[in-house]
């Protein structure tokens, strides 16, 4: 009898102890920011191998073929992929590394947005160069 008091004392407190630490560190959200990381590092190994594969053969032309090459849609595309999944990965690497080392939540909040919103600049510049070549402006 004492055995299942005992029990069931454990089991409450396990409980409650769940509640306290369920939102501390990263592991209140850190399920969907895993997911992406590991899609998007898939998804950078054939761009990444895309990339240097084209780098090595316009390595020995000049700056007007590199830009006729990017001209193309398919390149454009694919570097257009390659930097948003690169810039997304990079921001949630980032952010998990801040969660885990900065223990204030204002601080946390802070760095979080500036380091979003340069991920974002970022990335809309290099589509808006990468559109610009492709269109020929």
């Amino acid at each position: 009898m004492q055995s299942s008091r005992f029990t069931s004392k454990l089991t409450l407190r396990d409980e409650s102890m769940a509640r306290h630490v369920g939102h501390l560190g990263s592991a209140h959200e850190g399920s969907g920011e895993w997911r992406i990381q590991r899609l998007t590092a898939l998804a950078l190994i054939p761009l990444g191998l895309y990339l240097v594969a084209s780098l090595l053969r316009l390595a020995t032309h000049d700056r007007v073929t590199a830009a006729e090459w990017l001209g193309s849609p398919a390149p454009a595309l694919l570097m257009i992929l390659l930097t948003l999944a690169s810039l997304t990965h990079a921001a949630v690497g980032l952010r998990s590394i801040l969660i885990d080392y900065v223990h204030t939540q204002s601080r946390v909040f802070i760095v979080s947005l500036l380091l979003r919103s340069a991920a974002v600049i970022l990335a809309g510049a290099s589509v808006l160069a990468i559109l610009k070549i492709f269109l020929g402006r």
